[in-house]
């Protein structure tokens, strides 16, 4: 949380999938402290019941809302997995809060490191 309160006194935008709890309450940090974000759901955005306290954020524009599938019933590992390389082509660094061990996030991590991109791990998962 202390990296959330960093981005958002910076005022730096952050782009995520916001999915997890922890992810959630960074964009929570974000959002009551007026700083820019931008949410990259893994789901289609027609149709999308967002969060109310969405409203006020993405009205003063300080909040984005992109999809990039346009059909998909429920979250699946390949939608989440395509929703993180979005993510990562879309930002200047790649912050990550946690990767298990040999889990897919731990794959993208080393293929973005592979591909020269700025790579910062916030635990030693």
């Amino acid at each position: 949380m202390d990296w959330a309160l960093q981005q958002a006194r910076a005022k730096q935008v952050v782009v995520s999938g916001f999915h997890s709890p922890l992810e959630q309450s960074v964009l929570k940090v974000l959002i009551t402290a007026c700083s820019p974000a931008v949410v990259v759901l893994a789901r289609p955005l027609e149709g999308a019941k967002l969060p109310p306290e969405w409203v006020a954020p993405l009205r003063l524009g300080r909040l984005a809302v992109v999809s990039h599938v346009a059909t998909a019933r429920r979250l699946t590992r390949q939608l989440a997995d395509a929703r993180n390389m979005q993510v990562a082509q879309l930002a200047q660094k790649i912050v990550v809060a946690h990767a298990s061990p040999n889990g897919s996030l731990a794959k993208l991590l080393t293929q973005w490191c592979l591909e020269d991109r700025r790579v910062h791990l916030l635990s030693d998962g």
